[in-house]
């Protein structure tokens, strides 16, 4: 396993300001779609390892990037995470070993953590929040119910990042458009700001910056990529690109693999 990073973009000026922390397997393990690792990871058992080595490896690369590092980092949390009675106290400990401050994080949470919040997962969020950490809705849009609707107004967000199948071909899909005004009014409602995710053209672009989404991420703009490549793409960026974020407010084979990863880290 290893961590890709992608930029994030703020909206009009296309500035970065933030990278999402993506966890990469070998092809050969068969886990195609982040969503698959994901799946994996939970099914397993193996979610609070994962997102413990994320942590690390990522925390630890904003340290040795000091300056060049984009204002925030995000990283995304399964809902079984927050059900995790000590996560608030791993994540603190994380970042005092790498000194880098909680205001700088983004944790990502996908809609299920709507139909699992419960008083654990509250304490931690609550906790997490506290401590000046963000959280973003991940892959937003497949559900618009009022309940749904309701159900935003109880968590502590600040953003909610759309997922790519309601950017596809907005000029010639007038119920996609539709879709994606929806959700643009239901958070100028909530008070969330709007990221958009898989963006990989200009059109596309364009289209989400009109209807007034503060940033973005895609092929459009790089492709996740490795530590060397990544802070090369930074390098390549400066000193145009580089700005402060603002605030608004299936096999036993992989397994053993990941396990014994685990245990090398943590020796």
């Amino acid at each position: 396993m290893v961590v890709f990073y992608q930029p994030i973009v703020e909206l009009p000026s296309r500035s970065i300001v933030r990278a999402e922390a993506l966890c990469r397997f070998p092809e050969t393990a068969g886990l195609k779609t982040p969503a698959d690792y994901i799946k994996y990871a939970e099914d397993q058992g193996l979610v609070r390892g994962l997102t413990d080595l994320v942590l690390a490896q990522s925390l630890g690369f904003w340290r040795r990037l000091g300056s060049a590092a984009p204002a925030k980092l995000a990283i995304n949390l399964s809902p079984k995470n927050l059900l995790e009675v000590d996560l608030g106290e791993r994540i603190f400990t994380a970042l005092a070993k790498t000194g880098v401050e909680a205001s700088r994080l983004v944790i990502e949470v996908d809609e299920r953590i709507l139909s699992a919040h419960d008083d654990v997962s509250r304490a931690n969020i609550r906790k997490l929040v506290d401590a000046g950490i963000s959280f973003s809705m991940d892959g937003f849009g497949p559900s618009l119910s009022p309940v749904i609707h309701l159900q935003l107004t109880t968590l502590p967000l600040t953003e909610l990042k759309v997922d790519r199948d309601l950017l596809l071909d907005l000029d010639n899909d007038a119920e996609r458009r539709s879709k994606l005004r929806t959700i643009v009014d239901v958070a100028e409602t909530c008070g969330l700001e709007l990221a958009a995710k898989g963006v990989e053209d200009e059109a596309t672009l364009g289209a989400v910056t009109r209807m007034g989404f503060s940033r973005m991420q895609g092929y459009h703009i790089a492709p996740p990529m490795g530590e060397p490549e990544f802070e090369a793409w930074l390098e390549r960026q400066r000193p145009a690109v580089v700005a402060p974020e603002q605030k608004i407010q299936k096999s036993y084979g992989l397994r053993s693999s990941i396990s014994g990863w685990f245990k090398s880290f943590s020796t």
